[in-house]
């Protein structure tokens, strides 16, 4: 049996990125949708810089960024996987979610980091966060065709995003601590 060389891997990689590319600019670009992911990549970051807490900027941003980090990296692997699918793209050669991974995600558990005192009510304001984003936002975003659940379940979605406001928020206080 043969096996797939790299070149096989880089022609099928080549291929896609035509027929994406091509799907982008016939099926993406320009509709309500496409308007949709300019304004979420762009807003909320608008909406941030307004209402910061501007003596934490540093906090706040170091926070922002490890979930749009982690928030990337969790999504090309779920859609590598083929977990789920998203049927619309803001650019061709971005990973598809880029305006939720960088912006609407990071951005709204900013200021609920921002807001929230005391860890139990970080912890409380993070869950219905996760839950808002896990069924409410996901079962939009399916309705509206922009999101694709294979082998996926929002209970799962609900579960990462809870664990993962409750790791950036360890990870950020230790580093706080260590200043």
């Amino acid at each position: 049996m043969k096996y797939p060389t790299y070149e096989d891997v880089k022609k099928a990689r080549e291929t896609l990125r035509d027929i994406s590319t091509e799907h982008w600019f016939h099926g993406d670009l320009l509709t309500w949708q496409w308007w949709l992911l300019l304004a979420a990549t762009i807003l909320p970051w608008i909406i941030w810089v307004k209402f910061r807490d501007k003596k934490r900027t540093y906090e706040l941003l170091s926070y922002g960024l490890t979930w749009a980090v982690m928030a990337s990296l969790l999504d090309i692997i779920g859609g590598e996987m083929l977990l789920w699918g998203y049927p619309h793209k803001l650019f061709p050669m971005v990973p598809p979610l880029f305006p939720a991974d960088i912006t609407v995600i990071p951005v709204a558990f900013m200021f609920i980091y921002q807001y929230t005192n005391k860890y139990k009510t970080y912890l409380f304001s993070s869950i219905l966060l996760s839950a808002f984003f896990s069924f409410i936002v996901e079962a939009l975003f399916i309705k509206w065709g922009m999101f694709e659940l294979t082998n996926w379940k929002h209970t799962f979605s609900f579960i990462g995003f809870s664990i993962i406001a409750q790791i950036i928020f360890y990870i950020i206080k230790r580093l706080k601590e260590n200043e």
